[in-house]
């Protein structure tokens, strides 16, 4: 009981740490890294493909092809600098992984490189049909339990599919299950909300919180959501939050972050775990001695804490601009197909005219 009254004592030093390409083959080797995943596979790849891409140059301008039409000549050179981009991008991101790694061992908590399946209750992981986390840290301690990471999937919901951008959370548990709630930044998507808690409540709360937020909560449960949320607890959430947007969800509590968050950055992390504590300690307080009073009797003696109609908001949130961006690149992709095979032709015309 001693220790739980403690202060959490976190060492930030080994996110300031450099890592050499030693480093990151014994992080590959502890974390688990499948063979085919490993730095030198990667390099040694992208090497052979711009050994290949050469040959196909060469072979272009020996048979003429590439003299007559010289856009074909932008392939070769583009994937093998695509693939270069993309190397040195794979060895970014497998650095910052093996600095996060090297903090959660530090600090006694657990680390996984990436999981996958996790199907975790928030909204966000359960519209997913597959999905894999990086670069996940855990923690067991009883002052503050929590874990963290980032999230890439493309998810489907029944016949219909959409590409969800990636995101970074941070979950925390909750004493007891509370009535499904969702706090839908104005000012910065994060996770897709649109259709989510169609048929609910969209309740516009006062003040600043307002201006920062859009609670959403299932239809009956308002009294709930304001029972729970009360002014110092919004007046937290806007100090340490703004920028996220946050979930309750069964006997967890989900906060999103951009999926650009950078985790292995001393300062965000420690501004990552200050949040994380309070929130911890201020939900837990708010939601502890919260009963569902609309579950009924019978729901009660059969073990169920929230009735049906307070577990889940109704829809399946769908990313508006997650859909508007995946059309854009289909469309370039088409414009760029297609001036490859006439735009040769278009421009002698245009000079020929």
């Amino acid at each position: 009981m001693e220790a739980l009254n403690q202060p959490l004592q976190v060492e930030l030093g080994p996110l300031r740490e450099r890592m050499g390409i030693g480093d990151l083959l014994r992080y590959e080797r502890l974390a688990g890294i499948p063979l085919h995943r490993r730095f030198f596979v990667a390099l040694t790849g992208v090497l052979l493909l711009a050994i290949a891409m050469l040959v196909a140059l060469v072979w272009l301008d020996g048979t003429g092809i590439l003299a007559r039409v010289p856009l074909l000549g932008v392939f070769p050179v583009g994937y093998a600098v695509l693939a270069a981009v993309g190397f040195v991008w794979y060895a970014v991101d497998l650095t910052r992984r093996a600095r996060l790694a090297l903090f959660a061992w530090v600090n006694d908590w657990a680390y996984a490189d990436a999981l996958e399946g996790t199907r975790r209750p928030g909204s966000a992981f359960a519209r997913t049909l597959r999905s894999r986390e990086r670069g996940v840290v855990a923690s067991d301690d009883e002052r503050l339990p929590f874990e963290l990471g980032r999230n890439f999937s493309i998810g489907t919901r029944d016949s219909g599919a959409t590409v969800q951008r990636p995101f970074a959370f941070v979950e925390l548990p909750l004493p007891v299950k509370v009535p499904h709630i969702v706090l839908k930044n104005r000012r910065r998507s994060i996770i897709p909300t649109f259709g989510l808690g169609r048929g609910g409540a969209r309740m516009e709360l006062e003040g600043e919180f307002a201006k920062h937020f859009l609670l959403l909560v299932p239809e009956g449960y308002q009294q709930d959501a304001l029972y729970i949320f009360t002014p110092d607890l919004m007046a937290r959430v806007i100090d340490l939050g703004a920028g996220a947007e946050i979930e309750l969800v069964e006997d967890r509590l989900y906060v999103y972050l951009p999926g650009g968050t950078r985790f292995d950055r001393p300062a965000t992390m420690e501004a990552t775990l200050r949040l994380a504590e309070e929130f911890q300690r201020r939900f837990a307080a708010r939601t502890e001695l919260y009963r569902d009073d609309q579950a009924g009797d019978l729901a009660a003696r059969a073990g169920v804490a929230i009735g049906l109609r307070g577990q889940r908001l109704a829809g399946s949130g769908i990313s508006l601009m997650a859909v508007a961006a995946t059309a854009g690149v289909l469309l370039l992709s088409a414009g760029v197909t297609a001036f490859s095979l006439f735009g040769g032709d278009l421009l002698r015309a245009w000079g020929a005219g």
